[in-house]
């Protein structure tokens, strides 16, 4: 019993965290994933207990279950949120660009898909996803998931002000990050209004509204390109403290 309960926190992990969310991923994959963690977690989860109402009352473990996943669910999240903030860079950055005007006002053909509608966004959630797990993010989302169970025993979580706190926290960081990915093609973008805009007074025969789109499309993508290093630098520096944040919340709603 212990084990399947914690193979419900497990299943959280494996519902919200990057590379196990994915449609890609079949959900026998995610079930595996969870069984295969919770067997590892198997010795702490003994250690952990489960609540005494559950022993003397067993339709409390529905109950219990649920606090589970939900747990998993937050650690899931925390580690989704630099992900997230990579997608919602390339949101920005695209609208810049002019490319995901169409996403942003609900004019896009709804038959179309996601990747199609908002190309620079899912190019950088596909480069999140990969930076993640080469930087060793999935092992960071396994080690703290293995560590929860040491913290918090088998359903004694609630979602209390501490664990509010850092999941509030980490997503206000999560939007620093954002706008720091795009940061630079905000930049160099508004460099190039300003030289078209001294262009077109300097030579009003020159159309620039004949090129000027592609002339942002190219130089939005070329900013991304420069900005390759510090995106993976970012990408390390929330991976980094991963451990800590997920550590925090779990800590946060122990009882």
């Amino acid at each position: 019993m212990p084990v399947l309960l914690a193979s419900c926190r497990v299943a959280g992990v494996a519902t919200f965290a990057p590379a196990l969310a994915g449609a890609a991923v079949p959900v026998r994959v995610r079930a595996a994933v969870a069984l295969a963690l919770a067997a590892l977690a198997a010795p702490a989860a003994v250690r952990a207990g489960i609540p005494e109402l559950a022993l003397s009352e067993p339709w409390r473990l529905a109950p219990a279950a649920f606090v589970e996943f939900a747990l998993g669910a937050v650690i899931g999240t925390v580690a989704m949120l630099p992900v997230a903030a990579f997608r919602t860079a390339g949101a920005l950055a695209g609208m810049q660009m002019g490319i995901g005007f169409g996403a942003a006002c609900g004019a896009s053909d709804p038959t179309e898909s996601d990747g199609a509608s908002e190309p620079i966004a899912h190019a950088l959630a596909i480069l999140a996803v990969a930076i993640f797990v080469w930087a060793g993010g999935l092992d960071a989302v396994a080690l703290s998931t293995l560590r929860s169970f040491d913290f918090v025993a088998l359903g004694a979580w609630s979602p209390r002000a501490g664990a509010t706190a850092v999941l509030t926290g980490a997503m206000l960081s999560a939007s620093d990050l954002a706008f720091r990915v795009a940061l630079p093609v905000t930049v160099v973008l508004v460099t190039e209004a300003l030289l078209s805009g001294f262009v077109a007074r300097a030579l009003p025969g020159v159309a620039l509204l004949s090129f000027g789109f592609p002339v942002r499309v190219g130089a939005g993508l070329l900013a991304l390109l420069a900005g390759a290093a510090a995106v993976q630098s970012a990408m390390s520096g929330a991976v980094a403290t991963l451990l800590d944040s997920i550590h925090a919340a779990v800590a946060g709603g122990a009882r």
